[in-house]
């Protein structure tokens, strides 16, 4: 069947500021689900709390919005119930490194068979400019006017660290990469970590277009750890494209021996189960 944009789009208006990088994200996400002719009902999609979390009404398909900072393994459950369906957790650098940071982690070292999108904005924007992890040292931001006393981590030299299958980092103002980035992450047999770059013109006015567009270089698919670190650790310059790739990572459901000769989904074998034997026992 033949999939349109109109099937992804609803009719919430968004209430993002004007110029968020979160219009673009969206578009190129729509754009790599047609182009991998996924309808909407073949896709779940777990919002995380804040700006990109309120995203969750303007994409058709099912989606769900959990707690701040648990869209990942909300992302996970389903992935694990049901193989079928396309899985992408949508969540912000603040609610992915700050409450949720273990389970970026886990997810990683599973390789659960999924996407994570992380908005990098390197701010709570939806609370008014909070620092995050990401937050450059010495940005003044609400709350903080001589900037964070915490170190940096960098979603890209902690995901390497795991022995990730794959990640990417993207541009949200790129639209056309950035959607080809997300139908590689997709297509991954594997997790799938594509950090986004994003600009947010009302509390990080300093990480704007201009910036950007001085400082991106693309690259092609790269499958070398150690060039991987090379541009990772490049001040100068940021890299974007699919920083490292591993085909060779098990995913988490090729190593679960009770399942390998499962033909059915978890999500078939829901039903009353009786416990009398046990009980009896």
């Amino acid at each position: 069947m033949k999939v349109d944009i109109k099937d992804y789009n609803t009719d919430v208006t968004p209430t993002w500021c004007p110029g968020c990088g979160n219009f673009s994200v969206h578009i190129a996400l729509k754009k790599a689900l047609i182009e991998l002719k996924k309808q909407p009902s073949e896709v779940v999609m777990s919002f995380d709390i804040g700006c990109n979390g309120n995203g969750a009404d303007k994409i058709e398909g099912f989606r769900i919005k959990g707690l701040h900072g648990r869209a990942i393994p909300l992302a996970v459950g389903a992935h694990l119930a049901n193989r079928d369906m396309t899985i992408i957790a949508d969540i912000g650098d603040g609610g992915c490194l700050h409450e949720g940071i273990d389970h970026l982690i886990h997810a990683i070292r599973s390789n659960y068979d999924l996407t994570i999108l992380i908005h990098n904005n390197q701010n709570f924007a939806l609370t008014t400019g909070q620092i995050t992890s990401t937050t450059p040292e010495g940005k003044s931001m609400y709350g903080f006017p001589k900037g964070r006393t915490e170190g940096v981590i960098s979603i890209g030299e902690l995901t390497l660290s795991l022995n990730p299958s794959f990640y990417a980092r993207g541009y949200s103002q790129d639209i056309p990469q950035l959607k080809e980035i997300i139908k590689e992450g997709i297509k991954n047999k594997g997790l799938s970590v594509i950090e986004i770059m994003q600009v947010c013109p009302t509390y990080n006015k300093e990480s704007n277009h201009e910036f950007f567009k001085e400082r991106i270089v693309k690259i092609e698919k790269n499958n070398s750890i150690k060039k991987a670190r090379e541009y990772l650790s490049n001040k100068k310059k940021l890299y974007t494209g699919i920083i490292y790739s591993n085909t060779k990572v098990k995913n988490y459901y090729s190593k679960l021996a009770n399942r390998k000769e499962k033909k059915s989904e978890l999500v078939d074998e829901v039903r009353n189960y009786s416990i009398k034997n046990i009980l009896s026992e």
